[in-house]
Parts: structure tokens; C-alpha cells; sequence
């Protein structure tokens, strides 16, 4: 008899003589057919129309994508979005932005606070960036799930705005189907 040699270094096993395995125990519909967590289908979509809002009020982004899902999936949602949120005056400057399914909130921010400055001075000031999220649905519902995002400035006086894809910057959205 020959020992089994798993090398992890080179990657391989030896010391399985051809027929050591049973017929039909490990081949690729059976590693296939039984896998957990593999990726079914993937949606991607993605704007660059510039968006603004100046209120406390939660609006779209202009950010959306739809994927249709077997019984037991899950969603596997990845967002990344350009924005920049600005105050001329007097204190913070802030945003907010939440993930939606249909008019669900499914991810929002503690407080509904996002990103900023926080006890800034009284001079003018701009923030410009990169928002990345990610977020497991295991809520949805088996067929078709429409994902968005809305946002918002947390105080709107002193002129606040908040504004996506400026310059027609991408703004991206994909969904993914996780097998149960």
C-alpha cells in the first residue's frame, strides 16, 4: 500500500492509484449539482446621469438593477458610487445613503448618517468620493427584485447639496445570485 501525499506547497496528491476511488463519488456534475454558494447569474448596471438633492427627504439615485431568482437564493449586492456632498457654511456637512429592494430599506445607515465632516468651520467645504457597499440579501423573494439606492443631506440649511455622478462619472450596481 502507498500513503496519500497531499503537498500543499506544489499543489497536488499523490499516492491514489487509478480505480482507488469508487465510480461516481467525486466527478463534475456531482461537484456541480451539490455546490453551496455558487454564483447562478450576475446583473450589472450602471449610470452616469448626474443627480442632486438639497432636502432631508430620501430620493433615487438614478441607481438601479432588477434580477429575476430561484426558490433559496440569495442576492449578493455590490454598489460603488461617485458623489460629493458639500455646506457653504456653518457647521457639518452631511450625507446619507440607503440600499433598497422595491421600497424596502434593507441596508440604511445608523442615524441616517453616512459620511461628512463633523464641527467643521464656518468656511465653505466640499467632499468629494468613492461610496462602496456591499450587502447579502437573504430576504428576497424567489422571481423578479428590484434594487436602488435613494440619498440625502442630513441638515439642509446653509445651501447643503449632495450629488451623484457629477462629470458623468459611473455609478455601478451588481447583483448577484448565490445558490443556496
Amino acid at each position: 500500500n502507498m500513503p496519500i501525499v497531499f503537498d500543499g506547497s506544489a499543489g497536488t496528491i499523490t499516492g491514489i492509484s487509478t480505480g482507488g476511488l469508487p465510480d461516481g463519488c467525486v466527478d463534475t456534475d456531482t461537484l456541480a449539482t451539490n455546490a453551496r454558494g455558487k454564483v447562478l447569474q450576475v446583473v450589472t448596471a450602471t449610470t452616469t446621469t448626474t443627480s442632486e438633492n438639497t432636502t432631508e427627504t430620501f430620493a433615487d439615485t438614478g441607481l438601479t438593477a432588477t434580477i429575476s431568482i430561484s426558490a433559496n437564493s440569495k442576492v449578493l449586492i455590490l454598489t460603488s458610487q461617485q458623489l460629493d456632498v458639500s455646506r457653504s457654511n456653518q457647521g457639518d456637512a452631511r450625507g446619507a445613503v440607503k440600499l433598497l429592494r422595491g421600497s424596502t430599506d434593507i441596508f440604511a445607515p445608523g442615524n441616517n448618517k453616512s459620511f461628512g465632516f463633523e464641527n467643521a468651520d464656518s468656511n465653505s467645504k466640499s467632499m468629494f468620493m468613492t461610496l462602496t457597499a456591499s450587502y447579502l440579501d437573504t430576504g428576497a423573494s424567489t422571481g423578479s427584485n428590484t434594487y436602488k439606492t435613494q440619498f440625502r443631506v442630513t441638515s439642509s440649511g446653509s445651501n447643503a447639496k449632495i450629488r451623484m455622478n457629477d462629470d458623468n462619472s459611473p455609478s455601478t450596481m451588481t447583483l448577484m445570485e448565490i445558490a443556496a
